[in-house]
């Protein structure tokens, strides 16, 4: 059933391509300058470091020296603090990836990470100051922004997923009996992990761009659909279409950062395609976020 119904969605995508082709060459435009204007600048650099640190399995250096603080503020395992840390700094898809890497290694167990997968894989602050903050709504402060999303992400950390009894981790003998590798065998193989995550990453983005086009250009959608779809669908097209709307900053600011605090369905979408070969949940996966969105919002109304 659930095939059929894709089917379906990828027939009448194709059918709205060739009716509009125009609109369709527009947002796929908007979509490949954003990824290699924005996304690969912000994203790549990240992605091949942090690959290589896995790799050549010196991840736990990183580990130990956030372990005292993440463990007790979030009961993490050492293994699973270098995820968190990353994921922090460098934004969808890398948190998620990371995540991947290390479980597929053995490194902790599927609780955990699940968990730290939860709220580890967010917008990065390079994104939310720069894009967001001052090319979007040209905030003189973006701050404010920044520590609403984060610490949404943190809150909604505490309930969900993860109780563990011990700090111990997953199968730390596969994890030590992993491929051991030179360091120009590392770094090829880093950037090569990282240009296919930039490619499906870029294809979802242009992807999710065009249907974002074709929502805005339909005439009987109301405003506030387009502006909702526009959010849902892709952050970073939805952020530049949300704020080129007329309507207060303070209220452009509180519907973009719930919307960057989820993600947009582009995200969900990059975040899915990097846990395939592994057990993760994308369901769970949604569903926090979905709460964290909510929390977002309503942190926003309070500050």
């Amino acid at each position: 059933m659930r095939r059929k119904f894709f089917i379906v969605c990828l027939a009448l995508l194709v059918l709205l391509f060739v009716i509009f082709p125009d609109i369709t060459s527009k947002g796929a435009e908007s979509g490949l300058l954003l990824w290699f204007n924005v996304i690969i600048p912000s994203l790549c650099p990240f992605m091949i470091i942090s690959t290589m640190l896995v790799r050549l399995n010196v991840t736990s250096y990183i580990s130990n020296m956030f372990y005292p603080l993440l463990h007790k503020v979030f009961k993490l395992s050492k293994d699973g603090c270098y995820p968190a840390v990353i994921g922090m700094l460098s934004g969808y898809p890398l948190g998620a990836k990371t995540v991947a890497d290390l479980y597929k290694m053995g490194a902790f167990s599927r609780k955990e990470a699940q968990y730290v997968l939860g709220f580890c894989n967010n917008a990065s602050p390079m994104f939310l100051f720069e894009y967001i903050g001052v090319k979007c709504l040209d905030l003189g402060q973006p701050v404010l922004m920044l520590a609403v999303v984060y610490l949404s992400a943190f809150i909604n950390a505490f309930p969900l997923f993860y109780h563990p009894a011990s700090g111990i981790s997953g199968n730390k003998d596969k994890y030590l009996q992993k491929k051991n590798y030179s360091m120009m065998e590392a770094l090829d193989d880093s950037i090569l992990s990282s240009a296919v995550t930039l490619v499906k990453v870029g294809g979802y983005i242009i992807l999710f761009s065009i249907l974002a086009e074709l929502l805005q250009s339909m005439a009987a959608v109301s405003d506030i659909f387009k502006i909702a779809g526009a959010g849902i669908l892709e952050i970073t097209t939805g952020g530049e279409i949300i704020a080129g709307v007329q309507m207060p900053l303070y209220i452009k600011c509180i519907v973009i950062s719930a919307f960057c605090a989820f993600g947009g369905l582009s995200s969900v979408a990059q975040t899915s395609s990097v846990l395939i070969g592994t057990d993760l949940s994308t369901k769970k996966y949604i569903f926090v976020k979905a709460i964290m969105q909510a929390r977002c919002f309503y942190l926003n109304i309070l500050v």
